[in-house]
């Protein structure tokens, strides 16, 4: 059986078109300079020493509201956490909080008012995790 050499699409371009020239729009660099600097920000983000955190599905989203409503000195009641349903299932998003509890991320404490309620705080370790992310936001900045 005989192999027959196939053209590739340069290979026909090439004779086809050989006095053509190739037009090419001009790269801007900050773009490229703004990309690559996004991409040395991600793998920051993979070493910070809280890379447990992102193997946790949704648990960025869901830490990002247990503390801002931390800062409005509103925290949650898990009860109304777990019926928000733009985070998903009621049973998912416990699961979720059960898991960042887990991880060191948050914690439940009783209501002093009644103690039936438990809120869904941060941790120190949460707040250092939102600091360290904050400080590779400062040092991608041109």
């Amino acid at each position: 059986m005989a192999i027959v050499p196939i053209k590739t699409r340069r290979d026909k371009n090439s004779e086809a078109n050989s006095s053509v020239p190739i037009k090419s729009t001009p790269v801007k660099q900050e773009l490229v300079e703004l990309y690559l600097r996004f991409l040395w920000l991600l793998d920051g983000l993979k070493d910070l020493p809280t890379g447990s955190l992102l193997a946790i599905p949704d648990a960025e989203e869901l830490l990002t509201d247990i503390v801002r409503a931390w800062q409005r000195n509103e925290p949650y009641p898990i009860r109304k956490l777990v019926m928000r349903e733009e985070l998903g299932h009621f049973n998912t998003v416990r699961k979720r909080v059960q898991q960042l509890e887990d991880a060191g991320f948050v914690e439940l404490q009783t209501q002093a008012s009644d103690s039936r309620v438990k809120l869904v705080i941060p941790t120190e370790q949460t707040l250092r995790y939102f600091a360290d992310c904050g400080a590779l936001l400062q040092r991608i900045q041109p």
